[in-house]
C-alpha cells in the first residue's frame, strides 16, 4: 500500500488541481456539504493537526474516482492527495524546492457511495506528523545493538509522550471526537505499541508507534472493523486503513 501510494503521488504531481489556503478552512461550518471532499480534507487536517503554520499552503495534486473493480471496497470511492507547503521559506531555505519538502502530505478517501460519504482511508507524513519519529529512527541506526530497553530509555529521553508505559493517557489522547464529522462513529477495541517496524526498503529499524484496533459504527447500524496508527511523540494520526 505504501509503495503504491508513493508511485501515485510520484506520478501526479503534475496533476496540479490549485493552490488553496489552509488557513482559509475552519471548524466545519453546518452548511459544509458531505460531498464537497476539498473543503472536508482541509478541515480534517486542522483537526488532527492543530497548531498548524497560518504559511503553509494546500496543494491538491491529484482528485479522482477509483474505479477498480478488481480492488474490493474501493470502486467509486473519492480520493486525493494533499500537500501542505510553506511558500515563505525560512531565512537561509531556498525557495527553489520547496515542493520537493512538503510539511505534511496525506492521502485521503472519502467513500462517496455512502450517505455519510465517511473518511475511508487515510495516509499523512512530513514533519508536522512524524518528523520526530523520523529523526529518532535515523539516530538509533547507529545503535542496531540496543536492546528494546535500552531503546525505550532512549525514547523517553527524546521527549516521547506516549511510550508503551502511558496506555491509559494514549487511548484519552485518540482523536475520536475529532475524526467524527469525517469517518463516523469509532468505537476502540484495542491498543498496541510497536517499537521497531521495517523502512521503506524493508529493512528493520527501530519505529515506535501505536497500533489501534476500532469499530466504525453507521448511523444505521452498520459496523465495519478499522485500523490506525500513531506515532509515540505527541500521538499524531498517521493512517486509517480497513484491515483485511
Amino acid at each position: 500500500m505504501a509503495k503504491l501510494i508513493s508511485e501515485f503521488r510520484a506520478a501526479s504531481r503534475v496533476l496540479w488541481g490549485g493552490i488553496l489556503w489552509i488557513a482559509c478552512a475552519h471548524a466545519a461550518p453546518p452548511e459544509t456539504r458531505p460531498d464537497d471532499y476539498v473543503v472536508r480534507a482541509k478541515q480534517l487536517l486542522l483537526r488532527l493537526y492543530p497548531g498548524l503554520d497560518g504559511n503553509l499552503h494546500a496543494a491538491f495534486t491529484d482528485m479522482s474516482r477509483l474505479r477498480d473493480a478488481g480492488a474490493p471496497g474501493s470502486a467509486g470511492m473519492n480520493s486525493s492527495f494533499v500537500e501542505l507547503h510553506d511558500l515563505d521559506p525560512k531565512p537561509g531555505k531556498s525557495s527553489a524546492c520547496w515542493c520537493s519538502d512538503p510539511a505534511l502530505h496525506a492521502y485521503i478517501v472519502f467513500q462517496w457511495q455512502t450517505h455519510e460519504k465517511e473518511l475511508f482511508i487515510f495516509s499523512a507524513g512530513g514533519r508536522v506528523v512524524d518528523g520526530r519519529t523520523n529523526a529518532f529512527t535515523e539516530a538509533m541506526r547507529g545503535n542496531p545493538e540496543w536492546s528494546d530497553e535500552q531503546v525505550l530509555v532512549a525514547l523517553n529521553a527524546a521527549g516521547a509522550r506516549f511510550g508503551p508505559d502511558i496506555k491509559a493517557e494514549f487511548l484519552r489522547a485518540v482523536p475520536v471526537d475529532e475524526l467524527k464529522p469525517f469517518a463516523g462513529r469509532l468505537e476502540v477495541v484495542s491498543a498496541e505499541f510497536s517499537l521497531r517496524g521495517n523502512d521503506l526498503e524493508n529493512r528493520p529499524v527501530v519505529r515506535p508507534y501505536w497500533y489501534v484496533r476500532a469499530n466504525w459504527l453507521s448511523p444505521t447500524g452498520r459496523k465495519e472493523r478499522r485500523s490506525l496508527t500513531f506515532e509515540a511523540f505527541d500521538g499524531r494520526l498517521m493512517s486509517i486503513q480497513t484491515p483485511p
